[in-house]
C-alpha cells in the first residue's frame, strides 16, 4: 500500500458558481469584465443622501 501517492490535480484553477440548476458553472474573465462595467455604469457619485443623514465632523 502506498501511503505517499496523491489524488490527481484537477485542471480548473479559478472559481465558480451554482446555478439554478445545482450545476457548477465556472466564473469567466468576460463574466467579471461584464460585472465591472455595470457597476462602472451604474456609478452615481457624489452618492445622494438619504434622509436628514448629516456628514459626521471630526476632529475638534
Amino acid at each position: 500500500m502506498n501511503t505517499n501517492s496523491q489524488a490527481p490535480h484537477s485542471k480548473f484553477n479559478g472559481a465558480a458558481m451554482i446555478d439554478e440548476e445545482g450545476r457548477e458553472v465556472p466564473i469567466t474573465e468576460s463574466m467579471i469584465q461584464r460585472a465591472c462595467e455595470k457597476l462602472a455604469n451604474s456609478w452615481c457619485y457624489p452618492l445622494p443622501v438619504s434622509g436628514n443623514a448629516k456628514p459626521v465632523q471630526t476632529g475638534h
